[in-house]
């Protein structure tokens, strides 16, 4: 957030801005943050149309906000990159400084909501990669996570060293993983 508030940011408008970030992230994916994003800045900043920039897709057009003669910019950041933006547009009255410094404080709030549901996402893809798995290479590999040799895991599961191996070897097939260290990875990735 910026160092100075404008005296034009109430507290109202501080309170949308913070319930709109919670509701942004309970978002499920990007496609429904897209739909969104345009409802939260439209209660925050009025504008007549947005344009997004960036990463976040845009289902159909916004229109055309290239075409409107006052434009408010909000761009987020993330490891020296801009991830997403938006371009606000009006066609009659310019923005007030009020506006200008909501669109400040949202850039970065944008931004981490848009991290948040690719993390998300992210995580449901790797859950989902593990269901190819069967019980017995899931507890397998769980084991393999802890750090077990082939022969603690044979001796904790009751079964011979050769097939444990055998097991992670299709654990690695089915995930596609490089290594048994690789394998060991994902699961804790997607069992966190």
């Amino acid at each position: 957030m910026p160092q100075a508030v404008s005296p034009d940011v109430t507290l109202t408008d501080v309170r949308a801005l913070l319930d709109g970030v919670v509701a942004l992230h309970d978002v499920a994916d990007l496609p429904a943050l897209a739909t969104r994003v345009p409802r939260w800045t439209a209660d925050l900043i009025a504008h007549d149309a947005i344009d997004v920039i960036g990463a976040l897709p845009v289902e159909g057009d916004r229109g055309g906000a290239s075409r409107l003669e006052h434009r408010l910019a909000i761009r987020t950041a993330g490891g020296g990159q801009a991830l997403v933006g938006l371009l606000l547009g009006r066609r009659l009255r310019g923005f007030s400084p009020r506006d200008v410094a909501l669109a400040g404080m949202l850039g970065p709030l944008l931004g981490a909501a848009v991290d948040h549901v690719r993390l998300r996402a992210a995580h449901r893809d790797q859950r989902a990669a593990l269901a190819v798995l069967t019980h017995r290479e899931r507890e397998v590999l769980a084991l393999v996570a802890d750090g077990r040799t082939n022969r603690d895991i044979a001796d904790v599961l009751f079964i011979e060293a050769r097939t444990v191996e055998k097991h992670v070897e299709h654990i690695r097939t089915k995930l596609g993983a490089r290594s048994r260290a690789d394998a060991a990875a994902r699961w804790a990735r997607a069992t966190v």
